[in-house]
């Protein structure tokens, strides 16, 4: 009778909020052969687009993961809050994968 009624969630909130963001660094996070945690550097400078829900995510050359469902697409950002990290099916390798964004400055 007076509950209140749940608010409905935003699809990757935080994702959305980070859409225009610059980043300084990408890196791509995986597992090697040994089965130890390895991370790949995929450049510097670039920007998050999630803007149409998509997720685009771009180094200063070329974008580097891409997913045309923002939904699909995991979103956290790191502890430090000086970057954030998305894990899902990046359309362009047809696999999923980790990549870390790091921040230019903060907001």
């Amino acid at each position: 009778m007076f509950w209140k009624k749940k608010k409905q969630v935003v699809i990757n909130e935080t994702a959305l909020r980070l859409d225009g963001r610059e980043l300084s660094a990408l890196a791509r996070r995986y597992i090697d052969e040994n089965g130890s945690p390895q991370e790949e550097g995929l450049g510097h400078g670039g920007r998050v687009d999630t803007a149409n829900g998509h997720v685009i995510l771009s180094n200063g050359e070329r974008e580097v993961f891409y997913n045309s469902d923002i939904s699909a697409v995991e979103c956290a950002e790191l502890m430090s809050k000086n970057g954030a990290i998305f894990s899902g099916v990046n359309e362009f390798s047809g696999e999923e994968e980790t990549i870390v964004v790091y921040y230019t400055k903060w907001r």
